[in-house]
């Protein structure tokens, strides 16, 4: 039987934050984490600062009535609250067994939405999602767009994805270093499911964002709703540093159940 404070290798190993100090051999590792006191990689988001972040796996952020989500609180330091239209999205197990928006159907013109005009700053996005849900990309599907037309957006058609209004221009899919954009498209293949996108805006310069955001529709525009599940979306005022960028994916890719390439 292993011993964790001096066991059969003889060394003091004493898990702590983040890390395992010691040599952890790999049938100690999955020993431990059977046991439940293999340390994971820490939240790295209170110290990075995100401005907006809407987590759909946080329970406590997410007003419901039955299964509609009628609300989602924002994490970050703007505390734009998004609120249903007509129609909400539902409220399902998804990604990683881990809660999600679902809309469950792209005929539709509904969204969670902030109109609130106060200029807010965004460099770079990150995007929890899974567009093979319930089937394939509609026609321009918002993703997460400014909340008038005209404005940015970020949205999906039947083969890739769209950017719009801002100079959106670069984009890395799980981790990968290989820009993903092309002219204002994916490149194929399209995304990956479930995907961590990483989205920049025009060279890594910040943009001033004053007409508000919304999930789930392209703006104002009919009859352009998003087919599939957003497990999280995190906007940051600045490009985040390759340390901090590495940090953010890790735990993101943990928490989801997303390979990084």
């Amino acid at each position: 039987m292993l011993g964790f404070n001096g066991g059969l290798m003889g060394v003091r190993r004493t898990p702590t934050t983040g890390t395992a100090s010691g040599l952890w051999f790999q049938n100690e590792q999955s020993v431990a984490k059977r046991a439940g006191i293999w340390p994971s990689a820490g939240d790295p988001t209170p110290g990075l600062s995100p401005v907006l972040w809407y987590d759909f796996a946080d329970e406590t952020t997410v007003t419901t009535s039955g299964t509609e989500i009628t609300a989602v609180t924002s994490k970050g330091s703007r505390a734009w609250t998004l609120s249903k239209s007509a129609t909400g999205p539902q409220y399902v197990t998804g990604i990683n067994s881990k809660k999600c928006l679902d809309w469950g159907s792209s005929n539709h013109n509904n969204y969670l939405r902030n109109t609130d005009t106060t200029t807010t700053a965004i460099a770079e996005i990150y995007v929890i999602m899974d567009g093979a849900f319930g089937g394939t990309y509609t026609s321009f599907g918002g993703l997460i767009t400014s909340s008038s037309d005209p404005g940015w957006r970020i949205s999906g058609n039947s083969t890739s994805y769209n950017q719009d209004g801002t100079g959106f221009d670069r984009a890395y899919i799980n981790g990968g270093t290989t820009d993903r954009f092309s002219t204002s498209h994916f490149t194929s293949p399209s995304v990956d499911d479930p995907s961590i996108i990483r989205i920049l805006n025009n060279g890594s310069a910040s943009f001033n964002a004053t007409q508000g955001v919304q999930l789930g529709n392209d703006r104002t525009n009919a009859g352009r709703g998003w087919l599939g599940l957003i497990g999280e979306v995190i906007c940051f005022s600045s490009v985040l540093s390759s340390t901090d960028r590495d940090s953010l994916q890790t735990w993101l890719a943990a928490k989801w159940g997303i390979t990084l390439v």
